[in-house]
This record gives structure tokens, sequence and C-alpha cells, in this order.
């Protein structure tokens, strides 16, 4: 009993044991207010964008309805194809075991925890001391690039698995089984799913890398000695020998083997998603590119470097212009000094045979003839710096002049935004560097000599000493120069802020230089190191609680206008109008902040989580034609200047602009509680109003007279105020009718198939199906008063209905009540994976006025059942499952691959890249 305690004190005590608790305690400590009480995360992009969507596919899982569809958004959206719903992200499980608040924050933080836990297993797989690989852990995850993107959560959920990714990739390649090639397709598959797509890209980037700069090891009875270990890094061991044919084109093959074997697993391991998400793409705005000058939006600009010394040095979140305009991808870059300089150290300095400089390292390469020997010496420096420099190649976007080179030639570049997300490998690389660089400095504390490195250590602690000296005692003289010079506000932050920031760093990079002295002369003692990190770690906390939150019942609670509207029990749609919405729009609420601005302003996405029906939504990935029809209806001089809020099926109007002269529309609600000034002045002002449409049209009719015309002709006919939605449906082909139409309101109405109708032409020369000669029906209320379904006088006055009559996120049944053949006119979205049963009885759907969706009915009553059942995720779902077999297979059945000359034993271990 006592040995099994001693033993689970000495697991405790362990390194790895006490840095995992290190970097768990760390980034609790960093979200540390969370723990007082029931908060959201809800700064920026989490409030409006990702908690919605997560609810409500939280909440339909919950109830057993699998959200393939959203029908709540966008008159009716694919949802699972969307990764940015992170649906199938492993993680998210934790919705299921928590409430939501609590689930969505713990999902945060302990992302923030795996990111430096797989930084440090990354470095111990690279034989790094625990200390520089908590280093590494430590820089990662209190960076200011991870801290930012937890705004940006697809980001977050899928940049954490890179080193992990890494390490599985670098064991493949140096030949340590299929295994390896398993892991590090599954891996990239989790990142996939948790949304970040661009990520993923420039994931394969990194592993195309590692192809490259990775040297090959032979057994040591093959090749020439050459006398050092094959790489830099630490660790290594004994000496390894290096193949003479290390860098012949043979081993890169190999490595590409490795690389396409992944590949495959990947994309049939992702094809669950990837196939639905392919479609959405596809149909979606970015299916043909997206302009250069969206796509590059917020590209990192060189000037932004400062942001990793000084946070927020422009002040982009004191001007809310700036913030969109100049650069808002980054709340803070904030990284300090202490990385860069033991990065700086890893690059600089070289490990050589028995000291030998790297002068002479190379002068003895070119005598032997063996000039590959210094190349395996430096090519993991080549490899992480060019890591470096492909993340600021890229994520300098338009502010570097051959981008619109890669925009046009590499594969998917047209279609993504926002380059500066890049950044993300110049801060792993960083990390990881500054771990090696710590390595490199406890080795130097062991060497004899180096007087210089300590002497240089000592002058510049001494140089940043004098410049803290400076700003504390010249600090009133300093500020009346830069003001003189306009670096103050608004061009920069305050002054005052930026001085007290200048400060602080130079305060701890005189700590840092003068730890790192001490630590060389005492060689690194546990005191130092525990100095030393204690000290990184206070400085990266300088962004502790640089984030927003909102108590969870706030967040949650309604508006008055949705209670309002929630109270109404009709198919009905809402809509905010697009200034209301509009980020640069302001409005008058009492409380100005920007979770209550967001609120007030009833974003869809706020909708969402009240399952009202929204014209419109908040999502990167829109149906290309929903979004030219709401360009067309949002783009006129108002909302009566045509009847397309007629054809959405629109009852209730969020607006900050007043609706006036159209009898239409009724004013029910203006949020004025707690403002000051006459009610009549308020109205007219950005006061946020409710309107209420006296005759709302239904979600669902009937329309007997269509048009035939092509998508172009359709959309532009549609804007004009003579389209009239209740009387006419435009078609892109003509319809036919399966079943012939039966006499009125008999049994056996389907009974007696005949030939289909043959059809007359209109003036226009259209088709018309044949006895359409009557003129159009007019459109009037139910007897209840409510748009549950629409009531169509015909010829002879007979009532004709449409009535919802049950609705899930996939499914969508309709009773309808026809006296003669007629189209059903549905303004839910036309979409691949849609199927029309009439009576049980498959139905073609066809896309009727532009986005939308028709069938063609005979006369009687009918049941009418729309079902989303996509093939896209069956075929996914069916790839997948024959992926993981693939996979379980390959690991029990296929033998490791060793490297050339093995025959058994513990694989040989490289540590280059």
């Amino acid at each position: 009993m006592i040995d099994k305690i001693k033993g689970k004190i000495k697991w405790v005590k362990s390194p790895n044991s006490l840095a995992g608790l290190t970097l768990f305690f760390a980034s609790l400590l960093l979200f540390y207010d969370l723990l007082g009480g029931r908060y959201l995360l809800t700064e920026r992009d989490l409030g409006p964008y990702f908690i919605p969507p997560r609810f409500f596919w939280v909440e339909s899982l919950k109830h057993g309805d699998l959200p393939l569809w959203n029908p709540y958004q966008f008159s009716g959206h694919p949802f699972l194809a969307n990764p940015q719903h992170a649906v199938l992200y492993p993680l998210n499980s934790l919705f299921f075991l928590f409430p939501f608040d609590i689930a969505f924050n713990i999902i945060i933080i302990l992302h923030f925890f795996l990111g430096g836990l797989f930084t440090y297993l990354f470095l111990r797989d690279l034989k790094v001391s625990s200390t520089g690989s908590l280093i590494s852990g430590l820089i990662f995850m209190l960076s200011g690039y991870l801290l930012s993107v937890h705004s940006l959560l697809t980001i977050l959920l899928s940049s954490i698995w890179t080193p992990l990714i890494m390490m599985f990739f670098r064991r493949a390649i140096n030949g340590q089984g299929i295994k390896n090639e398993i892991f590090t397709a599954i891996l990239i598959t989790i990142s996939f799913l948790g949304g970040g797509i661009e990520i993923v890209y420039g994931n394969f980037f990194i592993l195309l890398f590692m192809v490259i700069f990775s040297p090959t090891v032979s057994h040591p009875s093959q090749g020439k000695e050459v006398g050092e270990p094959l790489c830099g890094l630490p660790g290594c061991g004994r000496p390894q020998r290096a193949s003479p044919t290390g860098f012949l084109l043979w081993p890169i093959f190999k490595r590409i083997r490795s690389l396409l074997i992944i590949s495959i697993l990947f994309l049939l391991l992702s094809a669950i998603q990837l196939i639905p998400f392919l479609e959405l793409f596809i149909h979606s705005i970015r299916g043909k590119g997206i302009s250069y000058q969206e796509a590059t939006i917020w590209s990192f600009a060189p000037k932004d470097v400062l942001l990793f010394f000084l946070p927020d040095a422009y002040g982009y979140f004191l001007d809310m212009k700036k913030y969109w305009v100049a650069q808002c991808w980054f709340k803070t870059l904030y990284t300090g000094g202490l990385p860069f300089l033991l990065s700086f150290i890893y690059f600089i300095s070289g490990r050589t045979p028995v000291g030998e400089p790297l002068c002479g390292l190379l002068k003895r390469a070119a005598t032997e003839g063996r000039p590959y020997k210094f190349f395996l010496f430096k090519r993991d420096r080549i490899f992480f710096l060019s890591l470096m420099l492909l993340s600021l190649f890229l994520s300098l976007g338009h502010y570097n002049p051959l981008y619109s080179l890669v925009f046009k030639y590499i594969p998917f570049f047209d279609g993504i935004r926002y380059p500066a997300k890049f950044l993300y490998i110049f801060i792993l690389v960083l990390s990881i560097t500054a771990g090696l660089g710590f390595q490199r400095l406890t080795e130097l504390s062991k060497e004899n000599g180096h007087k210089k490195y300590k002497n240089l250590l000592i002058l510049f602690s001494l140089i940043c000493g004098f410049v803290l000296l400076f700003l504390v005692l010249g600090h009133k003289a300093i500020e009346h120069f830069l003001k003189l010079r306009e670096i103050d506000f608004p061009q920069f932050n305050y002054l005052s802020v930026n001085l007290f920031h200048a400060k602080r760093f130079f305060f701890y990079l005189t700590l840092f230089f003068l730890l790192i002295r001490v630590g060389v002369e005492v060689k690194w003692k546990g005191w130092i190191k525990i100095l030393l990190i204690f000290f990184l770690t206070a400085d990266l906390f300088g962004n502790m609680g640089f984030y927003g939150k909102e108590k969870t019942a706030d967040y949650f609670q309604k508006t008055r206008i949705l209670e309002m509207v929630s109270t109404d029990p009709g198919h009905f749609r809402i809509f905010s109008t697009g200034k209301t919405i509009a980020m640069d729009t302001p409005i008058l609420v009492p409380d100005p902040s920007p979770f209550n601005v967001f609120k007030e302003k009833h974003l869809p996405s706020f909708n969402l989580i009240s399952r009202l029906h929204d014209i419109w939504g908040i999502d990167v990935i829109r149906v290309k034609r929903v979004d030219d029809l709401y360009k067309a209806f949002t783009g006129v001089s108002s909302i009566s200047a045509t009847n397309l809020v007629d054809l959405y099926g629109v009852k209730y109007i969020v607006s900050v602009t007043p609706i006036e002269g159209d009898p239409r529309y009724e004013l029910i609600y203006s949020r004025l509680e707690g403002l000051k000034g006459k009610k009549e002045d308020l109205l007219k002002e950005n006061t946020i109003k409710l309107y209420k449409n006296r005759n709302p049209s239904p979600r669902a009719w009937l329309v007997k007279d269509f048009k035939v015309l092509d998508s172009k002709t359709i959309l532009s006919t549609m804007a004009k105020k003579e389209f009239k939605p209740d009387r006419e449906v435009l078609l892109e082909e003509e319809p036919k009718w399966v079943n012939p139409p039966s006499p009125p309101f008999t049994k056996g109405g389907l009974e007696g198939l005949k030939e289909p109708l043959s059809g007359t032409q209109n003036k226009g020369g259209q088709h018309l199906p044949a006895g359409r000669q009557g003129g159009p029906p007019q459109h009037r209320k139910n007897n209840i008063g409510e748009p549950l379904s629409a009531c169509l006088p015909d010829r002879q006055g007979l009532p004709q209905k449409v009535e919802i009559i049950y609705e899930t996120n996939n499914r969508l049944q309709l009773l309808v009540k026809s006296t003669e053949d007629n189209l059903l006119v549905l303004s839910d979205t036309y979409y691949p994976g849609w199927k029309a049963f009439v009576d049980g009885i498959p139905e073609k759907i066809y896309q009727a006025n532009y986005a939308f969706r028709a069938v063609p009915l005979s006369a009687g009553t009918h049941k009418v059942e729309f079902i989303y059942d996509p093939m896209s995720f069956k075929l996914g779902a069916g790839v997948t499952l024959l992926g993981i077999l693939g996979c379980i297979a390959m690991a029990l059945f296929r033998r490791p691959h060793l490297p050339a000359g093995r025959q058994g034993g513990p694989p040989l271990r490289n540590l280059n890249f």
C-alpha cells in the first residue's frame, strides 16, 4: 500500500505531470473571472455568429431532430454541410454532458489547454527538456494570437491540433509505421471538423515543407560517418549516420508517398462533412470565387509587427471605424520579448562537433567534398525559418505584391478571406523555436567558454535597463515630444497607454536578460527555471481578462420585440432591414454596449435561438441565389418599391427607418424605454421599431399562371413592382403534371390516370397548362385571419386551401385543396437534396421565383410532404465508414514500414525536419 502511494506521489512529481498541471491551471487562471457566476463568452463573433447555431443544433439533437437543414434562416439553408457549425466535432460532445453555457465555456478553455499541451508533447518528442517544452507550450497557449481567435471559434478549434499533426507526421516520414500515418490523418480530420478549413489547408503546406526539408536516416551499417548529430535539435543522442543518398530524389518520393496516404485517408475519414460541404460550396457565393479585394480584407499590415510588443498600439478598439477598416481580425498579438529572444538564440547558435564553429564546419565539409554534411546540420533551421517566411508571405495579403499570383493560381485561395489568419503558423513556430532556444541555452551552460555570449547578455540587460530608466525619468519630456509629432490618439492609442506598455515591455526584457545570464552561470538549476517560467507567464498574462462575457440569463433573455413576435402562432417570417442590422448603423438604446446593440438590432442569428423564421441570416457560406434575391430586395429605395416582401411571406419588420406612406404596415412597438425626448422626435431617429404587415402572404400558396424564363430575366422581373407573386410564378423549365385534373371534391380524385396535359401558350409565347384560360386568382385571408394557409377562390368561387400542418428541421407537411391543376409555390429555399411527395408519390420540385420551390398538383385534396434527404450526406457517411474500416484494417494487418536495412527492433528516431 505504501509503495502504491509512493508511486502515485512520484508520478505527480514527474516533470511531465508538473508541466501538464502548470498548463492546466494557467489556462484556468486566464479565464478566472468566468468562475464567479454563470457567464457566456460572447465577444465579437461568439455572441451573434457561433452561439446561436450551436444552441440550435444542440437542442435539435437533444430532441432527436438531426440538423441537416436550418429552416429558420435564409428562408431555409443547409446547416450540417457548413463545417463552421462543428456538428461532428468530437469535443463538442461536451454539450450533452453539461448545461449549454458551461459546456461552451469549457470547450474554449479546454482548447487553450490542449494547444499548450500538444505543443509541449511535440517538443518532448523532439527530446527537448520538460522546461523548454513547457516554455513553448505556455507561449503558444497564452499568445495574443490564440486569445484573439477565441472569438473566431473555428480557428481556435482547428489550429491547436497542428503541433500533434506535426509530431505524428514526423514519426511517419521517419519510417515508424503506418499507424503514425493513420494518426496524422485522424488528427487532420478532427481539425477539419472543427471548422477551420483554411487551417487545414495551411497544415497541408506544413506537411509539404516537412517532406522537403526532412533528412533521411539510415541504419548505422549503411552510409558514412558524419561525426555530428543530423541536426541541431537537442537530445539527438549518439551520433547517427546520414545516408550519402539522403538528398537524392528517392527518399523524398517515400515521404511523398506517406503524404499521399495521409491525404487519401483524410479524404475518406472527413467525407461525411467534406462532401456536403463541397456541394454547398459549389452553390454558394464562393463557388465561383470572390473578388481579390474581398479575399484580402484584413491582411496583416507590416506596421502591425509592433503589436507583438505593444498591445493595441494603434487604438483599434477605441474607434469602431478604425476597428473595421484598418485591422480588426486580431484583438491583440502581444507575445512579449522572451519568445523572440529565445527563438533568435536558436537560429544563431549551432551545435557542432566538439565545439567546432559553424564556419569551420562549413570549410571542413567543403574540403572533404561532402557539402551535404553542412546542409544536414542546418536543415532543421531552414525548415522552421521557411515556415515563418511562408506564414508571413500569406498573412501579408494585399501588402504582398505576389499574393495576387497566389490568389489566381493556387487552388481555393480565391475563396479564402482574411489572410491574417495564416499567422498561426508563425506563432506556433515561434513557440517551438523558443523552446529549442532554451534547450540550447542549457547546453551552453554545460560547455566551457562562451564568455562572449555571457558578456552580451549582460550588455543587453544594461541597455534595456537604461531605456526603461529613460522612459521613467523622462516621461513628461518624451510625452511632449511624441505629441508634437501626433503619435497619439486618433492615429495611435492614447500616448499614456502606449508609454505604459513600452515601460512594461522593457522591464520584462531587462529581467529576462538577467535571468538568462544567471541561468547560464548557475547551469540552470531548478529555482532559476521556475523564476523564468513565472515571469514569462506574468508577462503573457498582460492580456488576462481581455475578452468579453455576458451573464447567461442576460444573453438568452428575449427582447420585448421577440416576446411579442414569439406569441404569434403563425407560419410567417420576420425581417430586420439591411440598414438596421448593418454594423456601421448606430442605434439609440439606453445601454449601447456591443452586445445590447446586437440584440436590439435583432440580428437574424438571435431569431434562430427563438426559432423564428427569418428571410436572412449570418453565414459566410450562403447559397448564391438566396444572396442574389436578398440583395435585389434590400437594394431598392424602400420596402414598398417591390412586392418581394409578399414573396418572402414577411409579417413582422424590424426597422430603424420609419416606414411611412404605405397603409399595409402598422407600427405596433418602438424601443423608447429609457430614452430622453419626445416620442414623435424619437420615432424619427435611429430607434428600433416593429411593424406588422396587415395582410401578410403565406409561406405556401397555389398559382395557376406561370412563365418560363432564364434566371437573369427572372431576377430582374421580380425586382419590378409589376411582379405579383400571388398571381404568377416564374420558372426555368416547363412543369409537367403527372396526374390529370380530376373533378373537384370527389372520391378517387387520383384515379383514372390520363395523358399529361398538352398545354397552351400565353401571349408571351410561354406555355400554360390546358384549361388555364381564367383570370388570375385573388388572394384573401382564411377564416381565422392568420397566415397558416392560403385560401384562393377558383372561377366558381369554390375554396382552395394550403395549410402547413407539420414542420421539423428536415421535413415539411402541407394539406392542399385544389379545384383544378395548379402549382404549389413554397417560399423556402430550393436546394439539392429536397424531395417532394404528393400523397406518398414522388414529385419533381421545380426551381421557382429564382430561389424557391414549386410542385405541380392536380385537382383534389392532397397531402404534400417535403423531405430533406441529401445524397451528399449519405454518400459521405458511407465513405467515412469505409475509411474507418480501412484504417482499422491497415493498423491490424499491415506491418510497420522500416527504413532500408532495418530487420526489426525499435524504430530509429530522426529529430530533424
